[in-house]
Protein backbone atom coordinates (compact mmCIF):
# COMPACT_ATOMS: atom_id res chain seq x y z
CA UNK A 1 0.00 0.00 0.00
CA UNK A 2 1.58 3.45 -1.20
CA UNK A 3 -0.05 6.26 0.89
CA UNK A 4 -0.66 9.66 -0.99
CA UNK A 5 0.20 12.48 1.38
CA UNK A 6 -1.61 15.75 0.74
CA UNK A 7 -1.89 18.95 2.58
CA UNK A 8 -5.34 19.55 5.34
CA UNK A 9 -7.66 22.03 4.18
CA UNK A 10 -10.74 24.16 5.80
CA UNK A 11 -14.12 24.63 4.60
CA UNK A 12 -13.64 28.78 5.14
CA UNK A 13 -11.98 28.04 1.68
CA UNK A 14 -15.12 27.51 0.30
CA UNK A 15 -16.76 31.11 1.16
CA UNK A 16 -19.91 31.47 -0.66
CA UNK A 17 -20.26 27.94 -2.51
CA UNK A 18 -21.44 26.49 1.03
CA UNK A 19 -24.79 27.79 2.95
CA UNK A 20 -25.00 28.05 6.63
CA UNK A 21 -26.86 24.81 7.03
CA UNK A 22 -24.64 23.10 5.36
CA UNK A 23 -21.46 24.56 7.61
CA UNK A 24 -23.55 24.10 10.58
CA UNK A 25 -24.52 20.50 10.11
CA UNK A 26 -20.82 19.79 8.58
CA UNK A 27 -19.54 21.14 11.94
CA UNK A 28 -21.83 19.08 13.73
CA UNK A 29 -21.09 15.87 12.32
CA UNK A 30 -17.25 16.93 12.77
CA UNK A 31 -17.42 17.07 16.61
CA UNK A 32 -19.12 13.69 17.09
CA UNK A 33 -16.70 12.30 14.74
CA UNK A 34 -13.78 14.31 15.71
CA UNK A 35 -10.38 11.78 16.13
CA UNK A 36 -11.70 9.28 13.98
CA UNK A 37 -9.07 6.99 12.09
CA UNK A 38 -10.27 7.15 8.52
CA UNK A 39 -8.58 5.42 5.54
CA UNK A 40 -9.91 5.63 1.92
CA UNK A 41 -7.76 2.96 -0.55
CA UNK A 42 -8.86 3.10 -4.30
CA UNK A 43 -6.32 1.94 -7.40
CA UNK A 44 -4.68 5.08 -8.27
CA UNK A 45 -3.59 8.62 -7.27
CA UNK A 46 -3.94 9.94 -10.60
CA UNK A 47 -6.48 9.31 -13.79
CA UNK A 48 -9.84 8.92 -13.38
CA UNK A 49 -12.46 10.51 -10.88
CA UNK A 50 -12.34 8.59 -8.02
CA UNK A 51 -8.53 10.14 -7.85
CA UNK A 52 -10.04 13.37 -8.17
CA UNK A 53 -12.64 13.41 -5.71
CA UNK A 54 -9.87 12.14 -2.92
CA UNK A 55 -7.80 14.67 -3.80
CA UNK A 56 -10.49 17.27 -2.90
CA UNK A 57 -12.31 15.31 0.49
CA UNK A 58 -9.29 13.95 1.86
CA UNK A 59 -7.98 17.08 3.15
CA UNK A 60 -11.49 18.71 4.18
CA UNK A 61 -12.16 15.04 6.44
CA UNK A 62 -8.51 16.11 7.89
CA UNK A 63 -9.22 19.72 8.30
CA UNK A 64 -12.44 18.62 10.33
CA UNK A 65 -10.79 16.64 12.66
CA UNK A 66 -10.56 12.91 11.67
CA UNK A 67 -7.20 11.02 11.37
CA UNK A 68 -7.69 10.32 7.09
CA UNK A 69 -5.09 8.81 4.84
CA UNK A 70 -5.36 7.86 0.82
CA UNK A 71 -3.94 4.56 0.37
CA UNK A 72 -2.95 3.22 -3.18
CA UNK A 73 -2.89 -0.17 -4.28
CA UNK A 74 0.59 -1.50 -4.99
CA UNK A 75 -0.07 -3.66 -8.16
CA UNK A 76 1.75 -4.97 -11.41
CA UNK A 77 0.16 -4.20 -14.74
CA UNK A 78 -1.22 -8.36 -15.34
CA UNK A 79 -3.50 -7.18 -12.06
CA UNK A 80 -4.84 -4.04 -13.77
CA UNK A 81 -5.69 -6.22 -17.03
CA UNK A 82 -7.81 -8.63 -14.69
CA UNK A 83 -9.52 -6.02 -12.85
CA UNK A 84 -9.80 -3.41 -16.23
CA UNK A 85 -11.86 -6.71 -17.42
CA UNK A 86 -13.96 -7.33 -14.53
CA UNK A 87 -14.37 -3.43 -14.82
CA UNK A 88 -16.06 -4.09 -18.01
CA UNK A 89 -17.83 -7.32 -17.25
CA UNK A 90 -19.46 -5.32 -13.73
CA UNK A 91 -20.70 -3.36 -16.81
CA UNK A 92 -22.67 -5.63 -18.89
CA UNK A 93 -19.32 -6.58 -21.02
CA UNK A 94 -19.02 -10.56 -21.88
CA UNK A 95 -16.01 -11.96 -20.08
CA UNK A 96 -14.86 -14.90 -18.92
CA UNK A 97 -12.11 -15.05 -15.92
CA UNK A 98 -9.60 -18.08 -15.20
CA UNK A 99 -8.47 -19.61 -12.01
CA UNK A 100 -5.17 -18.20 -12.87
CA UNK A 101 -7.16 -14.48 -13.30
CA UNK A 102 -8.89 -15.16 -9.32
CA UNK A 103 -5.64 -16.55 -8.03
CA UNK A 104 -3.61 -13.43 -9.38
CA UNK A 105 -6.47 -10.77 -8.29
CA UNK A 106 -6.32 -12.25 -4.67
CA UNK A 107 -2.80 -12.63 -4.03
CA UNK A 108 -2.09 -8.96 -5.23
CA UNK A 109 -4.67 -7.62 -2.77
CA UNK A 110 -3.67 -10.44 -0.11
CA UNK A 111 -0.26 -8.13 -0.27
CA UNK A 112 -1.61 -5.48 -0.01
CA UNK A 113 -4.00 -6.04 3.18
CA UNK A 114 -1.26 -7.58 5.10
CA UNK A 115 0.45 -4.06 4.68
CA UNK A 116 -2.51 -2.33 5.69
CA UNK A 117 -2.79 -0.92 8.94
CA UNK A 118 -5.30 -2.13 11.55
CA UNK A 119 -6.41 1.05 13.42
CA UNK A 120 -8.78 2.59 11.28
CA UNK A 121 -12.17 3.49 12.40
CA UNK A 122 -14.08 3.33 8.94
CA UNK A 123 -12.27 1.94 6.06
CA UNK A 124 -13.73 3.38 2.48
CA UNK A 125 -12.98 1.17 -0.20
CA UNK A 126 -13.32 2.24 -3.81
CA UNK A 127 -14.84 0.25 -7.02
CA UNK A 128 -13.86 -3.54 -7.98
CA UNK A 129 -10.16 -3.34 -8.10
CA UNK A 130 -9.48 -3.38 -4.34
CA UNK A 131 -12.76 -5.16 -3.36
CA UNK A 132 -11.11 -8.34 -1.61
CA UNK A 133 -9.31 -6.17 1.23
CA UNK A 134 -12.19 -6.78 3.73
CA UNK A 135 -12.28 -10.80 3.84
CA UNK A 136 -8.27 -10.48 3.36
CA UNK A 137 -7.28 -7.79 6.15
CA UNK A 138 -6.36 -8.78 9.13
CA UNK A 139 -9.22 -9.13 11.57
CA UNK A 140 -10.69 -5.42 13.37
CA UNK A 141 -12.99 -3.65 14.54
CA UNK A 142 -13.03 -1.54 11.41
CA UNK A 143 -16.64 -0.48 9.63
CA UNK A 144 -16.18 -1.30 6.39
CA UNK A 145 -17.76 0.82 3.18
CA UNK A 146 -17.26 -0.55 -0.47
CA UNK A 147 -18.04 2.61 -2.98
CA UNK A 148 -19.04 1.16 -6.28
CA UNK A 149 -18.94 4.25 -8.45
CA UNK A 150 -19.47 1.47 -12.06
CA UNK A 151 -22.97 1.05 -13.32
CA UNK A 152 -23.65 -2.69 -11.70
CA UNK A 153 -27.19 -2.77 -12.63
CA UNK A 154 -27.05 -5.22 -15.38
CA UNK A 155 -23.47 -6.74 -15.10
CA UNK A 156 -22.07 -10.01 -16.73
CA UNK A 157 -22.98 -12.57 -13.91
CA UNK A 158 -20.03 -14.63 -13.80
CA UNK A 159 -18.26 -10.91 -13.00
CA UNK A 160 -21.13 -9.81 -10.18
CA UNK A 161 -20.91 -13.09 -8.89
CA UNK A 162 -17.25 -12.60 -7.76
CA UNK A 163 -17.22 -9.28 -6.44
CA UNK A 164 -21.04 -9.44 -4.72
CA UNK A 165 -19.54 -12.21 -3.24
CA UNK A 166 -16.80 -10.16 -1.85
CA UNK A 167 -18.86 -7.32 -1.02
CA UNK A 168 -21.04 -9.08 1.03
CA UNK A 169 -18.64 -9.09 3.65
CA UNK A 170 -19.22 -5.00 4.25
CA UNK A 171 -21.02 -3.39 6.26
CA UNK A 172 -21.96 -0.88 3.88
CA UNK A 173 -21.97 0.07 0.73
CA UNK A 174 -22.54 3.06 -2.04
CA UNK A 175 -23.78 3.60 -5.52
CA UNK A 176 -24.04 6.81 -7.37
CA UNK A 177 -27.89 6.26 -8.19
CA UNK A 178 -30.36 3.28 -7.27
CA UNK A 179 -30.21 1.42 -10.69
CA UNK A 180 -26.70 0.81 -10.04
CA UNK A 181 -27.78 -1.66 -7.18
CA UNK A 182 -26.38 -5.22 -8.45
CA UNK A 183 -29.11 -7.57 -8.03
CA UNK A 184 -29.37 -9.64 -5.19
CA UNK A 185 -26.66 -7.42 -3.10
CA UNK A 186 -27.18 -8.69 0.79
CA UNK A 187 -25.36 -5.91 2.79
CA UNK A 188 -26.74 -4.53 5.96
CA UNK A 189 -27.21 -0.86 5.05
CA UNK A 190 -26.58 0.49 1.25
CA UNK A 191 -26.83 4.35 0.54
CA UNK A 192 -27.19 6.35 -2.68
CA UNK A 193 -24.52 8.98 -2.75
CA UNK A 194 -23.97 10.76 -5.80
CA UNK A 195 -20.53 12.08 -6.73
CA UNK A 196 -19.13 15.79 -6.58
CA UNK A 197 -16.56 18.30 -7.62
CA UNK A 198 -14.25 20.59 -6.13
CA UNK A 199 -15.82 24.08 -7.05
CA UNK A 200 -12.14 25.52 -5.87
CA UNK A 201 -9.60 23.66 -7.76
CA UNK A 202 -7.51 24.87 -10.26
CA UNK A 203 -9.89 23.20 -13.32
CA UNK A 204 -12.92 24.35 -12.08
CA UNK A 205 -12.06 27.98 -10.41
CA UNK A 206 -13.14 31.03 -12.60
CA UNK A 207 -9.99 31.57 -15.47
CA UNK A 208 -9.65 35.05 -16.72
CA UNK A 209 -10.47 35.32 -20.59
CA UNK A 210 -7.70 36.09 -22.24
CA UNK A 211 -5.36 33.20 -19.83
CA UNK A 212 -8.10 30.74 -21.33
CA UNK A 213 -7.30 32.36 -24.75
CA UNK A 214 -3.67 31.30 -25.00
CA UNK A 215 -4.61 28.02 -23.30
CA UNK A 216 -6.43 27.19 -26.43
CA UNK A 217 -4.42 28.86 -28.84
CA UNK A 218 -1.26 27.16 -27.28
CA UNK A 219 -2.83 23.60 -28.43
CA UNK A 220 -3.92 24.70 -31.59
CA UNK A 221 -7.24 25.64 -31.08
CA UNK A 222 -8.65 28.52 -34.09
CA UNK A 223 -9.78 31.11 -31.84
CA UNK A 224 -11.81 32.61 -34.77
CA UNK A 225 -14.08 29.49 -35.29
CA UNK A 226 -16.35 27.55 -33.14
CA UNK A 227 -15.76 24.29 -31.48
CA UNK A 228 -17.49 21.61 -29.47
CA UNK A 229 -15.54 19.26 -26.64
CA UNK A 230 -15.53 16.59 -25.19
CA UNK A 231 -13.08 15.81 -22.09
CA UNK A 232 -12.58 12.05 -21.01
CA UNK A 233 -10.39 8.72 -20.18
CA UNK A 234 -9.61 6.68 -23.73
CA UNK A 235 -12.25 4.18 -22.65
CA UNK A 236 -14.59 2.21 -25.19
CA UNK A 237 -17.33 3.26 -22.79
CA UNK A 238 -17.25 7.10 -23.41
CA UNK A 239 -17.23 6.20 -27.13
CA UNK A 240 -14.90 8.75 -28.89
CA UNK A 241 -15.01 7.22 -32.08
CA UNK A 242 -19.04 7.42 -31.94
CA UNK A 243 -18.39 11.20 -31.24
CA UNK A 244 -16.09 11.83 -34.30
CA UNK A 245 -18.77 10.17 -36.65
CA UNK A 246 -21.35 12.77 -35.04
CA UNK A 247 -18.83 15.11 -35.69
CA UNK A 248 -18.37 14.20 -39.33
CA UNK A 249 -22.33 14.98 -39.76
CA UNK A 250 -22.22 18.11 -38.31
CA UNK A 251 -19.06 19.43 -40.70
CA UNK A 252 -21.31 19.09 -43.60
CA UNK A 253 -23.32 21.86 -42.35
CA UNK A 254 -21.10 23.43 -39.80
CA UNK A 255 -17.81 23.95 -42.22
CA UNK A 256 -16.14 25.80 -39.48
CA UNK A 257 -16.56 23.65 -36.63
CA UNK A 258 -13.32 22.02 -34.56
CA UNK A 259 -13.85 18.84 -32.64
CA UNK A 260 -11.26 18.85 -29.84
CA UNK A 261 -10.81 15.67 -28.16
CA UNK A 262 -9.05 15.71 -24.27
CA UNK A 263 -7.91 12.80 -23.15
CA UNK A 264 -5.91 11.34 -20.00
CA UNK A 265 -4.51 7.71 -19.36
CA UNK A 266 -5.24 6.25 -15.83
CA UNK A 267 -2.15 3.66 -14.60
CA UNK A 268 -4.91 0.76 -13.84
CA UNK A 269 -6.36 1.18 -17.33
CA UNK A 270 -4.27 -0.24 -19.73
CA UNK A 271 -6.81 -0.05 -22.50
CA UNK A 272 -6.36 3.16 -22.81
CA UNK A 273 -3.65 3.46 -24.77
CA UNK A 274 -4.68 0.77 -27.37
CA UNK A 275 -7.61 3.07 -27.83
CA UNK A 276 -6.12 6.29 -28.26
CA UNK A 277 -4.43 4.46 -31.23
CA UNK A 278 -7.70 3.73 -32.66
CA UNK A 279 -8.78 7.24 -32.30
CA UNK A 280 -6.09 8.52 -33.82
CA UNK A 281 -6.46 6.30 -36.90
CA UNK A 282 -10.30 6.90 -37.29
CA UNK A 283 -9.52 11.04 -36.89
CA UNK A 284 -6.80 11.20 -39.15
CA UNK A 285 -9.12 11.39 -42.39
CA UNK A 286 -11.38 14.00 -40.76
CA UNK A 287 -10.30 17.74 -41.19
CA UNK A 288 -10.70 19.88 -37.77
CA UNK A 289 -10.28 17.16 -35.25
CA UNK A 290 -7.65 17.64 -32.44
CA UNK A 291 -6.77 14.89 -29.65
CA UNK A 292 -4.82 16.53 -26.93
CA UNK A 293 -3.64 14.38 -23.62
CA UNK A 294 -2.42 15.15 -20.19
CA UNK A 295 -4.34 18.71 -19.48
CA UNK A 296 -5.94 17.85 -16.08
CA UNK A 297 -5.82 21.42 -14.72
CA UNK A 298 -5.96 22.78 -18.10
CA UNK A 299 -9.40 21.46 -19.33
CA UNK A 300 -11.33 24.70 -17.78
CA UNK A 301 -10.91 26.55 -20.86
CA UNK A 302 -12.11 24.16 -23.30
CA UNK A 303 -15.22 23.02 -20.98
CA UNK A 304 -15.83 26.60 -20.88
CA UNK A 305 -15.44 28.53 -24.05
CA UNK A 306 -16.65 25.32 -26.28
CA UNK A 307 -20.12 25.88 -27.48
CA UNK A 308 -21.50 22.82 -26.58
CA UNK A 309 -19.48 19.75 -24.37
CA UNK A 310 -19.92 16.17 -25.76
CA UNK A 311 -19.98 13.28 -23.63
CA UNK A 312 -21.39 10.51 -26.11
CA UNK A 313 -21.26 7.67 -23.19
CA UNK A 314 -22.99 4.25 -23.76
CA UNK A 315 -22.62 3.42 -19.95
CA UNK A 316 -21.82 5.78 -17.19
CA UNK A 317 -21.15 5.79 -13.83
CA UNK A 318 -21.62 9.30 -13.31
CA UNK A 319 -19.13 11.66 -15.58
CA UNK A 320 -17.72 14.17 -13.62
CA UNK A 321 -16.33 16.09 -17.07
CA UNK A 322 -20.26 16.33 -17.65
CA UNK A 323 -20.85 17.94 -14.10
CA UNK A 324 -17.33 20.12 -14.85
CA UNK A 325 -18.59 21.77 -18.14
CA UNK A 326 -22.19 22.45 -16.62
CA UNK A 327 -20.65 24.20 -13.92
CA UNK A 328 -18.32 26.45 -16.28
CA UNK A 329 -22.28 27.51 -17.59
CA UNK A 330 -21.58 25.50 -20.58
CA UNK A 331 -24.75 22.71 -22.11
CA UNK A 332 -23.73 19.42 -22.77
CA UNK A 333 -25.02 16.75 -25.28
CA UNK A 334 -24.74 13.85 -23.88
CA UNK A 335 -25.39 9.87 -23.42
CA UNK A 336 -28.83 8.82 -21.66
CA UNK A 337 -27.41 6.12 -19.59
CA UNK A 338 -26.55 6.15 -15.75
CA UNK A 339 -25.37 9.00 -13.42
CA UNK A 340 -25.52 11.72 -16.35
CA UNK A 341 -29.29 11.57 -16.48
CA UNK A 342 -29.18 13.11 -13.18
CA UNK A 343 -27.09 15.57 -13.73
CA UNK A 344 -28.95 16.73 -16.97
CA UNK A 345 -32.61 17.62 -17.13
CA UNK A 346 -32.92 17.18 -20.80
CA UNK A 347 -33.80 20.30 -22.48
CA UNK A 348 -33.37 22.28 -19.55
CA UNK A 349 -29.67 22.35 -18.79
CA UNK A 350 -28.80 19.95 -22.21
CA UNK A 351 -29.79 17.13 -23.83
CA UNK A 352 -30.00 13.26 -23.45
CA UNK A 353 -29.41 11.46 -26.86
CA UNK A 354 -29.54 7.50 -28.05
CA UNK A 355 -27.63 7.38 -30.58
CA UNK A 356 -25.33 9.64 -33.23
CA UNK A 357 -28.26 10.94 -34.96
CA UNK A 358 -29.85 12.23 -32.33
CA UNK A 359 -26.54 13.48 -30.91
CA UNK A 360 -25.90 15.51 -34.31
CA UNK A 361 -29.72 17.18 -34.05
CA UNK A 362 -29.09 18.17 -30.50
CA UNK A 363 -25.73 19.60 -31.14
CA UNK A 364 -26.75 21.18 -34.57
CA UNK A 365 -29.73 22.88 -32.63
CA UNK A 366 -27.53 24.38 -30.12
CA UNK A 367 -25.16 25.77 -32.22
CA UNK A 368 -27.93 27.89 -34.37
CA UNK A 369 -29.87 28.59 -31.03
CA UNK A 370 -27.49 31.36 -29.57
CA UNK A 371 -30.14 32.23 -26.48
CA UNK A 372 -31.13 28.78 -25.72
CA UNK A 373 -27.54 27.61 -25.53
CA UNK A 374 -27.04 30.37 -23.25
CA UNK A 375 -29.81 29.98 -20.85
CA UNK A 376 -29.18 25.91 -20.91
CA UNK A 377 -25.69 26.73 -19.70
CA UNK A 378 -27.08 29.16 -16.65
CA UNK A 379 -29.01 26.40 -16.10
CA UNK A 380 -26.62 23.50 -15.43
CA UNK A 381 -24.50 25.62 -13.20
CA UNK A 382 -27.11 26.21 -10.80
CA UNK A 383 -28.12 22.26 -10.63
CA UNK A 384 -24.53 21.57 -9.93
CA UNK A 385 -24.68 24.57 -7.69
CA UNK A 386 -27.71 22.83 -5.44
CA UNK A 387 -26.64 19.45 -6.04
CA UNK A 388 -22.86 18.35 -6.99
CA UNK A 389 -20.27 20.17 -4.91
CA UNK A 390 -17.95 18.69 -2.66
CA UNK A 391 -19.49 20.05 0.47
CA UNK A 392 -22.36 17.69 -0.24
CA UNK A 393 -20.74 14.67 -0.83
CA UNK A 394 -18.38 14.88 2.71
CA UNK A 395 -21.58 15.65 4.58
CA UNK A 396 -23.22 12.04 2.98
CA UNK A 397 -19.92 10.52 3.49
CA UNK A 398 -19.87 11.99 6.98
CA UNK A 399 -23.53 10.94 8.04
CA UNK A 400 -22.64 7.48 6.62
CA UNK A 401 -19.48 6.95 9.15
CA UNK A 402 -21.11 8.35 11.83
CA UNK A 403 -24.49 5.83 11.62
CA UNK A 404 -21.68 3.60 11.72
CA UNK A 405 -19.53 4.53 14.45
CA UNK A 406 -22.54 6.02 17.20
CA UNK A 407 -25.82 3.67 16.09
CA UNK A 408 -28.89 4.34 17.17
CA UNK A 409 -27.92 8.70 18.30
CA UNK A 410 -30.29 11.04 17.43
CA UNK A 411 -28.70 13.28 15.07
CA UNK A 412 -28.66 16.51 15.97
CA UNK A 413 -29.71 19.20 13.03
CA UNK A 414 -31.26 18.07 9.54
CA UNK A 415 -32.45 19.39 7.15
CA UNK A 416 -31.70 22.70 5.24
CA UNK A 417 -29.56 24.05 2.48
CA UNK A 418 -27.78 21.52 0.52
Amino acid sequence: MKIVELEHASLEAYGSYIGDGSVERLSSLAARLKGARIAHVNATANGGGVAEILQSTVPLYNGLGMETTWLVLEAELPFFNVTKQLHNALQGAERTFTTEDRDLYLETIRRNAQAMAADYDVVFVHDPQPAALRRLAPENDSSWIWRCHIDTSTPNGEAWSWISSLAHDYDAAIFSIPEFVGPGLAVPTIRIIPPAIDPIMPKNRPMPLGEMEKVLASHGVDLSRPFITQVSRFDPWKDPIGVIACFKQLKEVHHDLQLLLLGNFASDDPEGVVLYEQVVDVARDVPDVNIITGLTDLVNPFQALSKVVVQKSVREGFGLTVTEALWKGTPVVAGNVGGIRIQIEDGVSGFLVDSVEECVQRIDYLLTQEDERRSMGQAGRERVRSNFLIHRLLEDELNLADELLNPGQVKAITGGDR
